[in-house]
């Protein structure tokens, strides 16, 4: 049986990088000749700790793992939905292209 020792920082390495790759998954970037999304820097690094919560503490476990970080990946997208819906201080003065509705302009 596997050491607990490391466990809550390993799962925490993967669902804290899994939640902001899928925030930061918008943004495209140019890496050289390369046109990618921003997650790319960060989305293999749950990937990595996604394999090593299965190969050092078993299949059950990390799966165990993988549905606490979709948990938590819901309840982000949820409160970022919400603060996004949550209507302005009167002081914060946004133009007409900085709705979150004019990002769809781009696609």
């Amino acid at each position: 049986m596997p050491t607990q020792r490391w466990l809550p920082f390993i799962a925490a390495v993967f669902v804290t990088s899994l939640i902001v790759a899928n925030i930061i998954a918008v943004k495209i970037v140019s890496l050289g000749p390369f046109i990618l999304s921003s997650a790319i820097l960060i989305f293999p690094v749950s990937y990595i700790f996604g394999d090593i919560l299965t190969e050092v503490y078993g299949y059950a476990r990390a799966r165990r793992v993988i549905w606490i970080g979709f948990a938590c990946n819901l309840l982000a997208v949820a409160v970022i939905w919400l603060s996004i819906e949550l209507p302005p201080a009167p002081f914060w003065r946004l133009g007409p292209l900085d709705s979150p509705q004019s990002s769809q302009q781009a696609y």
